[in-house]
């Protein structure tokens, strides 16, 4: 019984696929558009599962097997080179001087005179 409803099923809708192959539809160009755009999206919510799953799963497997992830290490020193190519002097944290001569410092931020353009 089941056989029988299986194969009338299929010769159903291979019948059906059949006789519409030949229809010919006028398809608007705004449709087009859309369709073009839907499959865009859906394209850009797989791959991006894709990468989620991926970096999640190479997380626990990374964690599961005690392995250390050395992409999120931080380094603490940073050297500023110059025009030159030579390491820049070291910069004191205590205090700089200004071109005024004054002290602060050195992590104040400069005063900008924007001034105003009335004359």
């Amino acid at each position: 019984m089941k056989r029988k409803l299986l194969a009338a099923l299929i010769l159903f809708t291979g019948l059906s696929v059949y006789f519409t192959l030949s229809a010919s539809a006028y398809v608007d160009p705004a449709t087009t558009s859309i369709l073009i755009q839907s499959l865009a999206g859906v394209g850009a919510v797989v791959i991006t599962g894709v990468v989620v799953l991926w970096v999640t799963l190479k997380r626990r497997v990374k964690k599961a097997l005690h392995i250390e992830d050395k992409s999120t290490e931080v380094e603490d020193e940073f050297r500023v080179v110059g025009e030159n190519g030579e390491a820049a002097p070291e910069a004191t944290e205590e205090k700089a001087a200004d071109k005024t001569g004054e002290e602060k410092p050195a992590d104040a931020e400069e005063e900008i005179d924007f001034g105003t353009e009335d004359e």
